[in-house]
């Protein structure tokens, strides 16, 4: 198989309209209670690497380099940080997709960089490799589901029926448009069937998070070529006429064939539902199997996300009142579904139709070392290492661009000087991280975050 090529694959249409039932877990960006990220859904990551001994840092690849040698904790949940690139070698060696005692064996070192939601499910698979030591991690989030689904459910309906009390107090047209926004989630929540729009971005964004996961590197860069372009805002019009230099992106063989981002859309799902289907991915398979009943107009089961539906509820149906004391009332309600990361239950359940690679990826994902930017650079913050702190993916995400000072309620006010003596004390020792780009960083922290930290150690 080329994938370099164009070729990969045949298409036709009469395929690509098969009717075909299927379920998808249509997962966004988790929203933080007092702001809504103004990026896009699909985020490129950059994973540069080298650190020139002795020479102070200078680029975001270098800076989280740093945890690859070092043990440096979030700077705000003050947990171990991962290097993405031991992530991806674990992955590319098959460390996920084998029986669980070998998986055991090599991840567990790893516990205690893993977030709640991932090291209790961690815990779980420990026990069940003592019992069954050639199972492998799919079997297992398969046997958890059951139970898992329906103490997840009681949960999640308190918190939809606290949320239903308060849209009383929404203006009248916004709370129809909510109780009919609430209706759809519970389909969703009891996968019931209903109809809903094919989103041609949300499509890009969840592809953007399962091909990581992807073994095969030529794959995977195969895959973000086809999908990204789906993130730009003219295919949300699907007669829109996509335009030569993003339909070159896609597929330049078929680039004269097709026109419109509706015929883009099946054009990529079809490819990208090929893929899936070799691969055995059987969440890329129901994404693209749901997709394709959108597009059609027919009912879909979809499984309720926390995600999709935080992103939903603050980007539409409580934007008219953002703001206002009952905003931040129903968005703090909201905050308190179980996600992935805090609750295994929820986990469990989000990977229902994963397979082994993807559930080890994903058990170790939250803890990757990111940049963040101590004045957000949607609020003008600067791309500067006095502007940059390291933090976990997950904390990152959530925070998005919200004031620091808001997002610190959270935290306990003292996590960040662990992360600054983790710093400081690779500066005495290395001195990869200058003097003054620790002093200008602990200067924006206390302007941004409203949190002072001790730098007297520094030499």
């Amino acid at each position: 198989m080329r994938v370099s090529g164009v070729n990969i694959f045949s298409y036709d249409n009469k395929s690509a309209n098969r009717q075909r039932n299927g379920y998808a877990d249509l997962g966004l960006l988790r929203i933080s209670s007092a702001t809504m990220p103004e990026d896009t859904f699909v985020k490129t990551l950059s994973f540069k690497a080298g650190l020139p001994s002795g020479i102070p840092i200078k680029t975001h690849g270098q800076y989280r380099y740093l945890t690859k040698e070092h043990d440096i904790h979030c700077f705000y949940c003050k947990r171990l940080l991962l290097y993405a690139g031991t992530l991806q070698d674990m992955l590319d060696s098959g460390v996920f997709s084998g029986p669980i005692k070998d998986f055991v064996e090599k991840v567990k070192p790893y516990r205690k960089v893993m977030k709640k939601g991932q090291g209790d499910v961690f815990d779980q698979i420990e026990k069940y490799a003592k019992k069954s030591p050639q199972t492998h991690l799919s079997e297992i989030v398969q046997f958890l589901y059951q139970n898992s689904i329906k103490r997840l459910v009681r949960t999640q309906a308190k918190i939809f029926k606290k949320l239903m009390d308060e849209s009383a107090s929404l203006p009248p047209d916004r709370e129809q448009s909510f109780r009919k926004f609430m209706k759809n989630q519970h389909k969703r929540l009891y996968e019931k069937a209903y109809k809903e729009d094919f989103n041609p971005e949300k499509f890009a964004y969840k592809m953007s998070k399962m091909i990581p996961s992807i073994p095969n590197a030529e794959l995977r860069a195969y895959l973000s070529r086809i999908t990204e372009p789906m993130s730009d805002p003219i295919f949300a019009n699907k007669d829109s006429v996509i335009p030569s230099e993003l339909a070159n992106r896609i597929s330049k063989s078929k680039a004269a064939k097709f026109r419109t981002a509706n015929e883009f859309s099946e054009y990529v799902i079809y490819r990208v539902q090929k893929i899936g289907e070799r691969l055995d991915r059987q969440d890329i398979v129901r994404l693209c199997e749901i997709s394709k009943r959108m597009i059609e107009g027919k009912n879909v089961i979809i499984q309720f996300s926390n995600k999709d539906f935080m992103h939903d509820l603050v980007k539409k149906e409580l934007a008219s009142i953002k703001g206002t004391p009952l905003y931040y009332r129903m968005v703090y309600l909201a905050n308190k579904l179980p996600n992935s990361s805090s609750s295994m239950r929820s986990f469990v359940a989000k990977h229902r139709y994963s397979n082994s690679d993807t559930i080890g990826y994903k058990l170790l994902e939250p803890s990757i070392a990111t940049v963040e930017h101590v004045k957000a650079r949607a609020n003008g913050g600067v791309d500067d290492l006095t502007n940059c702190v390291l933090a976990c993916k997950a904390d990152n995400n959530e925070r998005g661009s919200m004031p620091q000072y808001l997002y610190m309620d959270k935290w306990n006010k003292r996590n960040p000087q662990v992360f600054f003596n983790d710093i400081i004390n690779i500066a005495n020792k290395e001195h990869l991280i200058s003097i003054s780009d620790i002093k200008g960083m602990s200067q924006t922290v206390l302007d941004e975050g409203h949190v002072k930290v001790d730098t007297s150690k520094l030499k």
